[in-house]
């Protein structure tokens, strides 16, 4: 739950400080909805109508496949029920999967990553929900959600058509950012061919062919990037969808990823994703943040709330190194950070915050990334009893030292008067 709720803060932060700026870029999009993010941190480099909520259709299978990754085994087996088989149309995407057929969760990861095969998705989503005890609806929104897609609701494992099974490109594009983290994921999601042998219903291998441009070879790679940046990618289609496409790169170090959603004609996707990725190839770098940097940002000492004596001073703040992605004329000085409230320790001897780090003004910045901190924290000596007795003492003597001073003249002036010299 904590994890969820950390994911949550920092993708809001971030979320919430996503700006469009397609007509600043120069970078013409035909497709209705897009966006690109820094794989790594989320930082949105380009957006267009990305909050807008949109049918996702096959592109739904990388939750589905992310799912299957983190909570399954790839060598269990399992055995498509009448509903997996049955309940999907033969005039969509299947894998000729047989009721009471028996494959591997890898072969039917392939089959829906390949051939974008609905019956596969369905048999694993059943996996999952046998194998956890909740609904796959809720392992997919629950996940979504941690993930930073708070403006989504996913009905069933496939993406065919449901009024309520909705996302955003930027939901997507968060969603795919946990799903790079993973190499299996990403070598599923970038093959372009692969074979099911005989199993216990079929007696022929069943050989899959992407139809993928990025994967079959039909794209021609003539920009920024190649086939080997390639990290992964999905295509989707439907009538109510029509094409979408989740794309991720890793070029030079730079993670992007790249969404485009209601892309009328089929050849748009490839374009529109060609040109924002060499777009941002062309306008962003990589630059490295060492975790003292971050620590020094901080303008001044962080005070504990409701805790006046209590105090973190910069020096004492535990950041993380962390890769951003920055503008080409932008360097790491730049780079500026607010830090969150802290939150104190049982012994209140520690603390958590975040650090949000950012380009621009206070008024007009570029959220970079939300990064976890520590810290030791330190205590203010206290306006105690010795200090005034301290204070007190010293005013004492200096009065004491006048009323001597004072008594001795008035002595003198006396002993004057008495002897009559005056």
């Amino acid at each position: 739950m904590k994890r969820f709720f950390a994911s949550a803060l920092c993708c809001l932060i971030i979320y919430t400080n996503i700006f469009t700026i397609a007509s600043a870029t120069g970078v013409d999009v035909v497709s209705e909805s897009a966006i690109v993010i820094d794989g790594e941190s989320g930082q949105v480099l380009y957006d267009k109508n990305a909050n807008q909520k949109m049918y996702p259709a096959s592109t739904t299978k990388i939750l589905t496949g992310l799912l299957a990754i983190e909570l399954g085994n790839l060598e269990d087996t399992l055995t498509f029920s009448h509903d997996a088989v049955y309940s999907i149309g033969r005039n969509t995407s299947h894998a000729s999967i047989s009721e009471g057929e028996n494959l591997t969760l890898e072969q039917a990861l392939y089959a829906m990553g390949i051939e974008s095969a609905n019956d596969a998705a369905f048999g694993i989503g059943e996996y999952l929900s046998a194998k956890t005890g909740k609904s796959l609806e809720q392992l997919m929104n629950e996940r979504a959600k941690e993930a930073g897609a708070l403006n989504s609701n996913f009905v069933n494992p496939h993406g065919l058509h449901d009024n309520n099974h909705y996302t955003t490109a930027y939901d997507l594009a968060m969603i795919a950012k946990e799903c790079i983290k993973h190499d299996e994921f990403n070598k599923i999601f970038s093959e372009k061919r692969y074979s099911i042998p005989p199993t216990n219903k079929q007696k022929d291998t069943r050989i899959f062919n992407s139809r993928n441009w990025f994967l079959n070879g039909v794209f021609r790679y003539d920009g920024k990037f190649t086939r080997e940046d390639l990290l992964m990618s999905k295509t989707g289609w439907t009538e109510e969808a029509t094409h979408t496409l989740v794309t991720a790169i890793n070029h030079d170090g730079m993670k992007l990823i790249c969404v485009v959603m209601k892309s009328v004609h089929g050849d748009t996707k490839w374009k529109d994703t060609e040109n924002l990725l060499n777009w941002a190839i062309e306008n962003y770098k990589v630059a490295s943040v060492t975790g003292k940097y971050i620590s020094l940002c901080a303008n001044e000492d962080l005070s504990c709330e409701q805790q006046d004596r209590l105090f973190i001073e910069k020096e004492n703040i535990n950041a993380p190194d962390i890769n951003v992605v920055l503008k080409n004329n932008e360097t790491v000085n730049s780079i500026k950070a607010n830090f969150s409230q802290p939150i104190l320790s049982g012994d209140m001897k520690s603390a958590t915050m975040t650090a949000t780090l950012y380009t621009g003004s206070e008024e007009s910045k570029t959220v970079l990334a939300t990064v976890p901190v520590t810290a030791t924290v330190s205590e203010r000596l206290s306006v105690s009893a010795v200090p005034e007795v301290e204070v007190n003492f010293m005013s004492d003597m200096v009065m004491c030292m006048l009323f001597a001073v004072l008594t001795f003249i008035a002595l003198i002036i006396c002993d004057i008067l008495l002897s009559g010299r005056i």
